[in-house]
């Protein structure tokens, strides 16, 4: 079966930063790109018909380009007229049985850095695939490539298949991996003596359980493939974009709860994607071990959920 990842082309907004990171993404996942842009032109002026004429004259030359780009992947182009851009990208990728989306930043955010902006953020309650997104600038980088890859890794399911997903494109394009644990105080609403009390036991307790889920992530790592991990202290949204300047992509797995195969963001891959120095790939809950499959199924085989946890 063909593997397929969408890319949602907005010419007027990160346009070539999300193709570029589309064509790296494509390569690395051996998937055809089928580019789309979504108009959200309200379907009450036309008939469907009448529509779809439109929107396919409005993009014809720049698809033509496109088309140009990306024979080499054997990329195709869609036009999509849709009151909602989000449920557009939605529903092709979910019938198209896509590996990913891939998105631009919002033209809102810094230049260098990622945000999701509105269609993104619906987009991802719910997507039926992993969910990539490109910083601003991302196109007008000298050097792309993906050699240096950081797992967010808490010890969840999803953390664990994300490590095995930052494991694979590690290994297909012949860089490095860094596995990233974040042990995070807990919050509260007053300052009490109790509350400072609890919150020290708490950090005494967290620490060496991070360091423990570090080590057996890290063991994870195959032989011959360079690797290290990192043990981080305070809010593990803001540390974790902190450190991507030092990475090519950042992998995360959705948060823990919701429906079973769907992107879904918490409140750490929230932040993190505000922020972020470098393409960030936010993978599928419980959708699998490798859900991009990426790796060697022999090579996998002794990584099963079961088997890996603490």
């Amino acid at each position: 079966m063909e593997r397929k990842i969408i890319v949602g082309y907005d010419p007027a907004h990160g346009g070539p930063d999300v193709l570029r990171l589309g064509r790296v993404l494509a390569e690395v996942v051996a998937a055809k790109p089928i580019i789309v842009t979504a108009l959200p032109w309200p379907n009450y002026l036309m008939g469907v018909k009448g529509l779809q004429k439109q929107v396919d004259a409005e993009m014809q030359d720049r698809f033509a380009v496109l088309h140009e780009q990306f024979a080499d992947l054997d990329g195709e182009t869609r036009a999509i007229a849709s009151p909602s851009v989000a449920e557009a990208l939605h529903e092709l990728a979910e019938g198209e049985g896509a590996e990913a989306i891939v998105l631009g930043s919002s033209h809102r955010g810094r230049i260098g850095r990622t945000l999701a902006g509105s269609v993104g953020e619906s987009l991802m309650h719910g997507a039926p695939c992993a969910v990539a997104v490109a910083p601003r600038g991302y196109a007008e980088r000298d050097l792309i490539r993906l050699v240096h890859i950081a797992v967010a890794f808490d010890g969840s399911p999803e953390a664990w298949a994300a490590l095995e997903t930052a494991i694979g494109t590690a290994e297909r394009c012949r860089g490095r991996i860094s596995v990233i644990c974040v042990a995070e105080d807990p919050r509260y609403g007053y300052s009490t003596m109790w509350s400072i009390l609890v919150s020290g036991e708490f950090a005494d307790h967290e620490r060496p359980e991070k360091q423990r889920l570090l080590e057996l992530a890290t063991g994870r790592i195959p032989a011959g493939l360079e690797g290290d991990g990192r043990l981080l202290t305070g809010d593990a949204g803001t540390l974790l974009a902190e450190v991507s300047g030092e990475f090519d992509l950042m992998v995360a797995g959705s948060r823990a709860y919701g429906p079973l195969r769907r992107t879904l963001l918490g409140s750490t891959t929230r932040r993190l994607i505000s922020s972020c120095a470098c393409p960030v790939l936010v993978l599928p809950r419980a959708a699998g071990i490798d859900p991009l499959g990426l790796r060697d199924p022999a090579a996998a085989a002794g990584s099963r959920l079961g088997d890996r946890g603490p």
